[in-house]
């Protein structure tokens, strides 16, 4: 059975193009533009992986996280966080506290997520 990963950020073309490589992977693509949205579709999706952008409107990266690790149902969804350069302090931070299991800085290389992505679901696998 195909994995379902959500994609989250606020720029439409970047969920689009993340989205396309990742069902040439055979992997089903969910996508929400803010934090607000991709909470609703993690509680009625319920994905595998999210992919998630720190810097979002109405509800920012980290704050979704939070809600997430708090949530018994969603708690144990691995998330991949992409950041702007110099951004980086968020995302350690972030770490200490949630369930961010990896992170990429924009601008990336697609095989450098696919393989995150990957990693992040052999070891579930363990």
């Amino acid at each position: 059975m195909s994995k379902k990963i959500l994609v989250v950020d606020d720029e439409k073309d970047i969920i689009e193009i993340i989205s396309m490589y990742l069902e040439r992977e055979d992997y089903i693509s969910i996508g929400a533009n803010d934090g607000v949205e991709a909470l609703e579709k993690i509680i009625n999706e319920k994905p595998d992986l999210v992919v998630l952008d720190i810097m979002m409107p109405k509800l920012d990266g980290h704050s979704l996280n939070i809600k997430l690790k708090k949530n018994p149902d969603t708690k144990d969804i691995p998330v991949i966080v992409m950041t702007g350069k110099g951004h980086l302090r968020e995302i350690i931070t972030a770490r200490e506290d949630v369930t961010i299991v990896d992170y990429l800085e924009k601008p990336f290389q697609m095989n450098e997520l696919l393989e995150k992505i990957k990693n992040v679901f052999e070891k579930k696998n363990e």
